[in-house]
C-alpha cells in the first residue's frame, strides 16, 4: 500500500491510500523501451484483481476531489504536453460543452459506449445496421480499432488516389471521406483524413503496365473477434481522443466528449503557468501549464470562464491536473 499524491495549484495536493503491484523482474522486451515507472489503470471497478486495487475507487475517497471523474487531453504537438486531470476537467481545453453517453454494460470494466451507426461518405456500414457494434475509448492505443471483418472495406472505403506522380505528400492534408460514428444517444463524433490517415502515401506500381499511382491510406488496427467484448467492437484510440477531449465519471459510468481546443503556435513556444487567482496574468514556472499570451488566446479563455478551471475565490477546488 501507498500513499499516491496528484499536485493541483497552489501547491495543494489531492492524496489517497492506494494498493500497487510491483514486478520484482521484467523482460528486455518490451520494457527497455519505456520511461515511464509504472502503469496506472483508470478502468472501471470490475477490472481489478480486488476493490483495493481500483486506483479510482481509491482515488474517490480523497477528500480534495470533488468529482469523481477525470478528463483527458491528447495534445497534438509534442511541444505542448497531454493532460490528465483528476476530480473534474480542464474546461481550458474543450472548445464546445460536453456532450455524455451512458457507459455500455459498465459490468465489464471499460469504459465502452453503444453505437448506433457508422458511415463512410455518407454510406452506412453494414457492420453495424443490426446495432451490435461498441466501442471503447482507450487511451493506450494509438489507432482507430475495426472488427477484423470491415477492415478490408475501411481500407478500400479511406483510401484515395492522389493525381500526378508526386515524391511526397502528407496525406493528413490530402482530401478524404469523413467517417461519422453515431452513439446511441444521438451524439456524432467525425474524423476527417486529417484524423485517421497516415502522413506518408504509398506508390502502387503495376507490373504489366509499368505505370505507378500513389496513395493516400488510413491508419486502422484489426479488432479481433475473439475479444471478451464480442465481434463487433470498435476502439477509439488517438484519432478520436486526440479530437476529443474526454470525460470519464467513474460514479455515474458516463463518458463527456467535446471538441478539444488543441495548441496554436503561440502556445507551443510559452511555458508560463495558469495564474490560479484568475487575473490572466502569466507567471514563469516549471509547471509545464500554458498561460495563453495573445489577445486571441485570453479571449479564448474568458469565453470558458464560467466553468473554467480558472478559479475565482468562490469557485469550486480546481482539478488536480497532470501532463503526461
Amino acid at each position: 500500500e501507498e500513499t499516491v499524491c496528484l499536485p493541483g495549484y497552489g501547491g495543494s495536493e489531492a492524496c489517497s491510500k492506494v494498493r500497487v503491484i510491483l514486478a520484482s523482474e521484467m523482460s528486455e522486451e518490451p520494457f527497455r523501451a519505456f520511461e515511464f515507472d509504472g502503469v496506472i489503470g483508470l478502468g472501471l471497478e470490475p477490472l481489478a484483481l480486488q476493490s483495493g486495487f481500483s486506483f479510482l475507487s481509491m482515488l474517490a475517497n480523497s477528500p480534495s476531489l470533488t468529482q469523481a471523474r477525470f478528463g483527458y487531453f491528447l495534445s497534438n504537438v509534442d511541444t505542448v504536453p497531454s493532460e490528465i486531470s483528476f476530480g473534474g476537467h480542464d474546461s481550458r481545453r474543450v472548445e464546445t460543452p460536453l456532450s455524455w453517453e451512458p457507459v455500455h454494460s459498465p459490468d465489464m470494466g471499460y469504459w465502452q459506449v453503444k453505437i448506433r451507426s457508422i458511415s463512410v461518405a455518407g454510406k452506412e456500414l453494414e457492420v453495424c445496421a443490426d446495432g451490435g457494434c461498441t466501442a471503447i475509448a482507450d487511451t493506450g492505443t494509438s489507432l482507430l480499432g475495426v472488427p477484423r471483418e470491415a477492415m478490408r472495406h475501411m481500407h478500400v472505403q479511406l483510401a484515395r488516389k492522389v493525381p500526378g506522380d508526386p515524391e511526397r505528400v502528407d496525406c493528413r492534408h490530402f482530401d478524404g471521406p469523413q467517417i461519422v460514428v453515431e452513439l446511441s444517444s444521438g451524439l456524432q463524433l467525425k474524423l476527417g483524413p486529417e484524423d485517421y490517415s497516415r502522413a506518408a502515401s504509398m506508390k502502387v506500381t503495376q507490373n504489366s503496365t509499368g505505370r505507378s499511382q500513389v496513395f493516400c491510406r488510413a491508419s486502422l488496427m484489426p479488432v479481433e473477434a475473439g475479444t471478451p467484448l464480442g465481434p463487433k467492437a470498435w476502439i477509439f484510440g488517438e484519432p478520436v481522443l486526440r479530437k476529443y477531449y474526454t470525460v470519464y465519471d467513474w460514479a455515474l459510468h458516463k463518458i463527456g466528449f467535446g471538441l478539444a481546443v488543441q495548441p496554436n503556435d503561440e502556445d507551443t513556444t510559452s511555458t508560463a503557468s495558469v495564474d490560479p487567482a484568475g487575473s490572466g496574468s502569466s507567471s514563469s514556472s516549471g509547471s509545464g501549464i500554458v498561460e495563453p499570451s495573445d489577445q486571441s488566446q485570453q479571449s479564448l479563455m474568458r469565453r470558458h470562464a464560467s466553468s473554467s478551471v480558472l478559479a475565482t475565490p468562490e469557485a469550486p477546488p480546481a482539478p488536480a491536473i497532470v501532463h503526461i
